[in-house]
């Protein structure tokens, strides 16, 4: 077997590359004091969050509930469901899924807020909630009197849990790939004041968490920071290597494509790549790196491990996705909400 999909792709992940990964972006947190939140979203495997869990992962980062029970089950159950969904159908999820672990969650909104409190309490749960600032093209979108109003919503609340902030700028352009490391820096830099300025209000602000890979070396230098949020350190990709993150030599993941695949592959180029871009991996006949990880997982069902002693070896890339209802004869989940294989499931590349 292979990890492949119907339009040909076929991923192969290299062992040794991803644990050589793991321990050097972990190895880089633990000098600055910083905790990290393993963003499932660049890997999509219950097999590789634990692989990040046992690096020293906090929990994971993950945006749907469908795929947030595989984790839990699994026994990962600190969770963070990391974008700011304001459907009203969703916040029953996201109460429930409380019951059984360590839940937090992504807000941008008052109306958000206030549906979320009321689920949880119908639920009998308490969640997480993490405030979220601005937007992925601007992190400082924020005015202090709309966070000032989140947390008093928050914290309002019986069944709310004020746990923090979070925000996360992405990369733009070729312009802001040149420069990651300063946008990283300034992003953290005005994370860390929205904490300041929701203490001096009196509210606690445990967490205070910047999100991004290409970021992270920038973000984490900044004292305040607690935590980073990051998924693409854990395989890497052609993306990456392009602007300096990893070398190529250290992208753990490969793909075997054809040409009906190519455009599957070419579909979420970052800012700063050409689509058609390849990079041939050495020594793997056919076989190129993925321009993006966080859009080739979507469109594969599995990977193939390369271990020598288990050369059959894969794991199932989880793509569950959240819905409400569903026609007759859609599986459900148990709660009410259809499991699909739709490809997309929001959030901003981490």
């Amino acid at each position: 077997m292979s990890g492949t999909s119907g339009h040909g792709l076929r991923a192969y992940v290299d062992l040794v590359r991803l644990d050589r990964n793991l321990a050097a972006f972990h190895r880089a947190t633990r000098r600055h004091g910083v905790a990290v939140r393993a963003h499932a979203k660049a890997h999509r495997t219950v097999e590789i969050a634990h692989r990040q869990r046992r690096a020293g992962a906090v929990g994971i980062a993950v945006n749907q509930v469908a795929q947030a029970r595989q984790y839990a089950a699994a026994g990962i159950t600190d969770i963070v469901i990391a974008h700011p969904w304001n459907d009203a159908w969703r916040q029953p999820l996201f109460a429930r899924l409380a019951r059984r672990c360590r839940v937090a969650v992504h807000v941008d909104s008052v109306e958000s807020a206030l549906g979320l409190g009321a689920a949880a309490r119908a639920a009998g749960s308490v969640l997480g909630v993490r405030l979220q600032l601005g937007t992925g093209d601007d992190v400082t979108a924020t005015p202090d009197a709309h966070l000032l109003d989140l947390a008093r919503v928050v914290t309002a609340s019986p069944a709310l849990r004020l746990d923090g902030v979070t925000g996360y700028q992405a990369l733009t352009s070729g312009q802001d790939a040149a420069a990651r490391d300063a946008v990283g820096r300034d992003a953290a830099e005005y994370v860390v004041r929205c904490a300041a300025l929701l203490r001096r209000h009196g509210f606690g602000c445990p967490t205070v968490a910047v999100g991004g890979t290409p970021t992270a070396a920038g973000a984490m230098a900044v004292t305040g920071v607690t935590e980073i949020c990051a998924g693409a350190y854990a395989l890497q990709d052609a993306g990456m290597a392009a602007i300096g993150v990893c070398a190529v030599d250290e992208v753990a993941v490969s793909v075997n494509a054809g040409p009906a695949a190519d455009e599957l592959l070419d579909a979420y180029p970052y800012p700063w790549q050409t689509p058609g871009e390849r990079v041939r991996r050495t020594g793997a006949e056919g076989r190129v790196l993925p321009p993006h990880i966080c859009a080739l997982m979507p469109q594969i069902d599995q990977v193939t491990v390369q271990e020598p002693e288990r050369p059959d070896l894969t794991w199932r890339v989880r793509n569950e996705m959240d819905e409400p209802g569903g026609p007759e004869g859609v599986w459900q989940d148990g709660e009410g909400v259809r499991v699909s294989e739709r490809r997309s499931d929001g959030g901003a590349d981490r």
